[in-house]
């Protein structure tokens, strides 16, 4: 049986976390009501799917018509860099039974591993405990989720421009993308999917023009990380 271990510690650190969270959470949910979500099927959005990038760009690519191929592998795409944030913290779990490892890896999103990994890594007196780690997920999980779900309750009477939802997908495109600006290859990656997609969006059908850029984009990133790989090699 697992139990979470909510101290004056975790609480410490799900705080900074927790206040963006309930914001980009309310925008969310106005943004999901638009698309016919009821709060209690966002607040189940949330707790299944729990990824803040990618419910925004499912629900902005919902109300553009995408296919639902379409933004299946959009997300999946997008997601892919949680399996090197769960690659990266299992030295610390190696102890851990499945079933624990299933519940901590469901929370984890890009701030909750930053501040685990950080965590693991400096605090050793007393330690990072598996407990206080699974509690930091969960709490920003129940934050985002509650929030989701308020924000859609809420957004009746509050206004949203349908036309902010265009600028809203490629804002959070832009925002994982930003990450990357310090590698070459990236950079390179990155706009070639764009320019890539923009040429696309004439020529085929239901959206697939964002599927067939991001794979082409990605198969083009890792021939690049390749041959780069082995022209450093001697």
């Amino acid at each position: 049986m697992f139990f979470l271990k909510i101290n004056k510690r975790v609480l410490q650190k799900i705080s900074p976390i927790a206040l963006g969270y309930l914001i980009l959470g309310l925008a969310c949910g106005i943004l999901g009501q638009k698309a016919s979500i009821s709060p209690l099927e966002m607040f189940a959005m949330s707790i299944l799917a729990y990824a803040g990038s990618s419910q925004f760009i499912g629900i902005a690519m919902m109300l553009q018509g995408a296919s639902f191929f379409s933004i299946g592998l959009t997300i999946l795409i997008v997601n892919l860099r949680y399996v090197l944030f769960s690659s990266t913290l299992t030295p610390y779990f190696s102890k851990c039974k499945l079933n624990f490892l299933a519940l901590y890896t469901h929370g984890i999103t890009d701030e909750t591993f930053a501040v685990n990994l950080n965590s693991f890594e400096t605090e050793t007196d007393p330690y990072w405990a598996h407990e206080e780690a699974l509690s930091l997920n969960f709490l920003g999980c129940i934050v985002w989720s509650l929030s989701n779900a308020l924000g859609c309750y809420a957004s009746a009477s509050i206004s949203l421009n349908i036309n902010l939802v265009a600028y809203i997908l490629t804002a959070m495109f832009l925002g994982i993308w930003v990450n990357y600006l310090a590698n070459r290859t990236m950079i390179i990656v990155g706009l070639s999917s764009g320019i890539l997609a923009i040429i696309l969006e004439q020529l085929v059908p239901f959206k697939l023009h964002i599927v067939l850029s991001s794979v082409f984009c990605s198969g083009l990133a890792c021939y690049l990380s390749l041959k780069n790989e082995g022209g450093a090699n001697p």
